[in-house]
């Protein structure tokens, strides 16, 4: 690919919640001095976990941020000529708190992005072709803005959507690993994730102040601490993260309530009582079913230890169980993050030929070509692959 110079800008742009409920996010827009095209296409990436405090926000590029997944992914694509912008998210680094796997926020988020940057441009600076590249969390983001796009709108067409790695299993997850079962198997990374699922939920569902009401009193203030000051690298870690406040196993964090009715609603989808119904519901908002008219690329890495192919064939097969356009690739060499630079050729081609008209890449390796025998294989919850379950 190419390597030129490349102006960033770090903007905020309004999208929205719900219905008239607009909330504020700030982006990283990159300009290359020599383009692709002229006028260009345009990217929208999603950025991978990084915490939820302020300073965690890529755009910032906070020496106490954590960047190591997402200047790969930038500066694979930007350095190759291709005009992109790169939403942090509401309520990271912007009022609020942010609610890692919200597919409502991380959708909207994205899709807006098209409409923002191309305010910033004169009208003949962009064609309308937009194609979506994420990954992780980031290409659970691309997935639900593939997803809302018919209802929620897009500046410009979308032609292009790639999820590397991504994180489509049920949400019931989180509640699993809070439970005296999932015990056996959360580490601090697990429970770290599940913490910050929960606080930016009810962030968003319940309010501000109602952000750490899942969690014993005693613990909410070392915990909010812990969350709200330190990123990605620290919050996960044995050292710095959940034991470094005595928290190994959901009990010691979360009410009983949470341990027992919503950690069994995740376990086994029996979901009795009131509050187990509620996070139900919830999980259900954040795996929608796709879009059955725009094609999907899917990535696979054969050496993810944290979302393992077996863990990928759960969400691919929900994907294909409700009409889902997919293909699915495989990097047999790739870890969870260390895709974006393993495939990128393959991509880099695959944009030019849907954004530019340029030849098709050769096909990729197929999951099935890989490991004909994989099946689903989520070691505690689930996986339905109706669009009204989790």
């Amino acid at each position: 690919g190419l390597s030129t110079p490349v102006y960033k800008y770090r903007i905020q742009y309004w999208t929205e919640r719900n219905e008239g409920e607009p909330v504020l996010t700030s982006a990283a827009l990159y300009i290359p001095e020599t383009r692709r095209a002229d006028p260009s296409p345009l990217l929208v990436l999603g950025h991978g976990s990084v915490g939820i405090a302020d300073q965690c926000a890529p755009s910032l590029e906070d020496p106490a941020g954590f960047d190591k997944d997402n200047l790969p992914l930038v500066y694979t694509y930007v350095g190759d000529g291709w005009v992109a912008i790169m939403p942090d998210n509401p309520g990271l680094g912007t009022p609020g708190t942010t609610a890692w796997l919200f597919s409502v926020d991380e959708g909207h988020a994205i899709l807006d992005a098209t409409r923002a940057a191309r305010k910033l441009f004169n009208d003949d600076a962009l064609t309308a072709k937009n194609s979506l590249i994420g990954l992780s969390v980031g290409a659970h983001a691309v997935l639900s803005a593939q997803a809302a796009a018919a209802d929620y709108g897009l500046e410009g067409s979308l032609d292009s959507v790639v999820a590397m790695s991504p994180i489509w299993l049920s949400a019931g997850i989180w509640g699993a690993l809070i439970s005296s079962v999932g015990a056996a198997l959360v580490d601090p990374t697990l429970m770290s994730v599940a913490m910050q699922f929960f606080v930016g939920h009810l962030a968003v569902y319940e309010g501000e102040d109602r952000r750490l009401d899942a969690f014993l009193p005693e613990k909410r203030e070392r915990a909010r601490e812990l969350l709200e000051e330190a990123c990605w690298s620290e919050i996960t870690s044995a050292e710095q993260g959940p034991p470094s406040i005595g928290v190994n196993v959901g009990a010691d964090l979360f009410l009983p309530a949470y341990v027992d009715e919503v950690g069994n609603c995740g376990l086994t989808d029996t979901c009795e009582t009131e509050l187990a119904q509620t996070w139900r519901a919830r999980w259900v908002v954040d795996r929608p079913a796709p879009d059955t008219t725009i094609p999907i690329v899917h990535w696979t890495g054969g050496m993810d230890t944290f979302i393992s192919p077996g863990f990928q064939k759960c969400g691919l097969d929900r994907l294909d169980a409700q009409g889902g356009v997919v293909t699915a690739c495989v990097e047999p060499d790739s870890d969870h993050s260390g895709i974006v630079t393993k495939n990128a050729d393959w991509v880099r081609q695959h944009l030019d030929q849907v954004l530019l008209g340029g030849d098709a890449p050769a096909p990729c390796e197929t999951l099935d070509e890989y490991d004909a025998a994989l099946e689903c294989s989520l070691p505690i919850i689930p996986n339905s692959l109706d669009p009204d379950d989790p």
